[in-house]
């Protein structure tokens, strides 16, 4: 079988060889490995973020709820997420919000992630005008076991909270 001259001949097939796909993985690895730990911060950030949040939302929530009912509201820490406990280094187990009968209003699960929750006692309660009682102030500090940079939540006499970063180290 003849070919004539003006028939173009059979495509090559096209692809990569094995060393160009070695030196795309090497690189791929050694770009993964360097982002690794820069991706590993963001999402302890925005883990430690969100926790504050939702702390804070539950704050807000009991302090809403006192003026709304003209009677005291309790955000405590909780072990078994039903009651509070006399524990005050069990806030990172979870707490609760309760009514001044005892009536459960939101839960809040333990944090994960390594995340830390210190306050200075065990409860923070609301009276109806939505002022804190006992102590006039008081600070939540999260932070990660990891250290780092962390947030504050401080509780003014008012019953008002802010935010604030604080350095865990």
């Amino acid at each position: 079988m003849q070919t004539s001259r003006n028939q173009p001949l059979p495509d090559r097939q096209s692809g990569i060889t094995l060393i160009e796909l070695i030196v795309t993985l090497a690189v791929f690895i050694i770009v993964v490995s360097a982002a690794g730990p820069a991706i590993s911060k963001v999402l302890r950030d925005n883990r430690l973020i969100s926790q504050t949040n939702g702390l804070l939302g539950d704050l807000s929530f009991a302090r809403s709820e006192a003026i709304k009912r003209g009677t005291r509201v309790t955000v405590c820490q909780s072990e078994n997420l039903t009651s509070c406990s006399n524990d005050k280094d069990a806030w990172h187990k979870g707490w609760i919000v309760i009514d001044a009968n005892n009536n459960l209003l939101r839960v809040h699960d333990p944090l994960r992630g390594g995340t830390v929750l210190t306050f200075s006692r065990g409860s923070l309660s609301y009276k109806g005008d939505g002022t804190s009682t006992g102590l006039a102030t008081g600070t939540f500090r999260i932070c990660s076991a990891a250290g780092g940079k962390g947030r504050a939540l401080i509780v003014g006499p008012t019953g008002r909270v802010r935010k604030q970063s604080l350095d865990c180290g």
